[in-house]
């Protein structure tokens, strides 16, 4: 009896084709493990890489359908010599609606502060439709500013702009 439970324990022990099936079938589980771990992180990147290019594109299409102009007579601006406010006329000349709220204004390359001008639509609507006419009651910095040449730049939230020269 005894030497019958040696010899097949030797056998299993001498028996090495079980241990190398054995060690491929862990090392093809790892690979696979590895490569569905690859996959996954890869495609993680690409569908960041997808949305943030779609996202891009989307703005750079309502940039490029965004156009504003100034109406005024840039050699004739007028000005409100009670409250010391010039009044500029902004066409919005693209396909977009837009947010007055959300323009931004430079004279001579300064930044208007918000409190410092008064923008309404000439109709009275709050969105700024293609075709509109924003009014834009400003107060510079000096008031009333020196003759000579001066700049205004009307910027829309999305980052396009007009600008005019205009005497005073």
């Amino acid at each position: 009896m005894k030497s019958m439970l040696r010899t097949d324990r030797n056998n299993l022990l001498e028996n090495t084709s079980a241990d190398t099936a054995i060690t491929h079938m862990i090392f093809f589980i790892a690979a696979i493990i590895l490569a569905i771990s690859v996959v996954a992180f890869v495609s993680a990147d690409v569908q960041s890489l997808i949305s943030s290019s779609g996202a891009s594109s989307k703005f750079l299409s309502e940039q490029l359908r965004t156009d504003i102009t100034i109406v005024n007579d840039p050699e004739i601006i007028p000005f409100d010599s009670t409250n010391k406010k010039y009044i500029f006329y902004a066409k919005n000349t693209g396909k977009t609606e837009l947010t007055p709220e959300y323009v931004t204004i430079l004279v001579d390359g300064i930044l208007i502060e918000p409190d410092d001008v008064d923008i309404s639509l000439v109709d009275g609507d709050v969105v700024w439709r293609p075709g509109d006419v924003l009014t834009l009651n400003t107060t510079t910095t000096p008031s009333p500013l020196e003759s000579g040449d001066h700049r205004i730049l009307v910027a829309a939230e999305n980052g396009k702009s007009g600008a005019m020269s205009f005497k005073t």
